[in-house]
């Protein structure tokens, strides 16, 4: 363990505050997934429509838009780690909540929409209060290693909590979906004890009498205000509308382009998403300069266009290798948007004050989740009336359209990339 650390790649790994964050947020990923993928195959079986899919996924992911200021008032107010801890609970409750239903075969839409949304509300809270403590447990040189790792376990929570879940949905002891859901309660209560270990302390400036809506509109007028902060907000909002709000549309891709009929092909490709994420999070981490850091900037900006529209002719074969080559696309697709996201929000940590650092992660989720609710709700009701591979390649060049853009008009954009990250 001590030779794992003591390498660039895993340097933050040595603040053991930091070390139970990533721990804590890998599992609460974990339960994430496992939960989001669980759910999703549990509607499409129950329903046979990608719309209610896409009305599920949306519900969890609007309380992005609806309360992230709030949250972000919340976490600069109050100490980051008792609140942290506090959503790990409720978060535990509500995931043993949904497991029960199913096994009871209780789930009907409004429930689970009502639940899903409640589950939202607590994660949405959760991200920028654990987001805005990692600032406080290493030092500014291994900010950008720590927000990488902690990216590494986020994202590539989707490759572990299903490498551990998936394997038992050929076991016919319980459906595929409610296998995920008992893992997704499990993974969830063992992350809670992870984050009750952390003791750093950590309070932003609205612990004074500051009202919640001057607190707000302080972060609010920040974003609008601050030019780079604007334009990186901005593009994290075209990416997450075009080519990150494919949750949705996963299962239906996995059952009639890939005839998965058990849940077990979704599965494997939310896997090699993760995996991707992985590898491409780990090698952002050992990044060694600024130049280089820059580099991957791009690269990972054009990959997240190019690889989903990509994704979207293989999904139009047939034959024995069109789900090996998925797999393979899907990992490149999840290495390029984990590093692209992982290093528009190190430029964020890296500009914003400690003080507002809570509202201005909060509404850094509000563009990236906000945008992410209503793009898979809209994609979901597209693909019931739409091949969903005219989605992927469409999305993607609509993306691809944008980054090349802003990367040729905008030089001054490019020349604060390097000096920041």
């Amino acid at each position: 363990m001590k030779s794992i650390m003591s390498s660039a790649m895993f340097a933050s790994l040595k603040y053991q505050d930091f070390r139970m964050t990533w721990i804590s947020n890998m599992l609460s990923g974990c339960s994430y997934w496992t939960f989001s993928v669980g759910l999703s195959w549990l509607i499409l079986k129950e329903t046979g429509n990608s719309t209610n899919v896409g009305i599920v996924i949306f519900a969890s992911m609007l309380p992005f838009l609806l309360v992230s200021p709030f949250a972000g008032y919340i976490s600069d107010k109050y100490d980051r780690k008792s609140l942290a801890f506090l959503m790990y609970i409720f978060n535990s409750f509500f995931c043993l909540v949904l497991f029960i239903s199913s096994m009871l075969n209780f789930y009907p839409l409004l429930f689970v929409i009502s639940i899903a949304f409640i589950l939202g509300v607590f994660r949405t809270i959760q991200e920028p209060t654990v987001s805005s403590l990692i600032p406080n447990q290493v030092p500014k040189e291994n900010l950008l290693n720590a927000i990488t790792l902690n990216a590494a376990t986020r994202h590539g929570s989707r490759f572990f909590g299903l490498l551990i879940g998936t394997p038992f949905i050929g076991l016919n002891i319980l459906d595929g979906g409610q296998f995920l859901l008992l893992f997704s309660f499990l993974f969830q209560l063992v992350s809670t004890y992870f984050i009750f270990r952390i003791k750093t302390k950590s309070v932003g400036e609205s612990s004074s009498d500051e009202d919640i809506f001057s607190s707000i509109y302080k972060g609010i007028k920040y974003i609008y205000t601050n030019g780079l902060v604007f334009l990186i907000i901005l593009t994290v909002a075209f990416h997450c509308a075009f080519v990150m709000s494919y949750e949705s549309i996963m299962p239906i891709f996995a059952n009639r382009g890939l005839n998965d009929s058990t849940g077990a092909f979704l599965g494997y490709l939310i896997m090699m998403f993760g995996a991707g994420s992985v590898v491409g999070n780990l090698m952002l981490s050992s990044a060694s300069n600024n130049s280089i850091k820059s580099k991957y900037f791009v690269i990972s900006a054009i990959g997240s266009g190019i690889f989903p529209l990509m994704l979207g002719y293989v999904g139009s074969l047939h034959g024995d290798l069109v789900f090996s080559i998925s797999l393979f696309i899907i990992f490149l697709i999840g290495g390029c948007q984990s590093s692209f996201m992982s290093l528009t929000t190190t430029m964020i940590q890296k500009v914003v004050p400690d003080g507002i650092r809570g509202r201005i992660m909060s509404l850094y989720l509000l563009h990236a989740g906000g945008i992410m609710a209503f793009g898979n709700l809209i994609l979901g009701n597209m693909a019931d009336i739409v091949d969903y591979t005219w989605l992927f390649r469409l999305t993607g060049v609509a993306f691809l359209v944008y980054i090349l853009f802003i990367l040729s008009t905008q030089r001054r954009f490019k020349a604060d990339i390097i000096s920041i990250i």
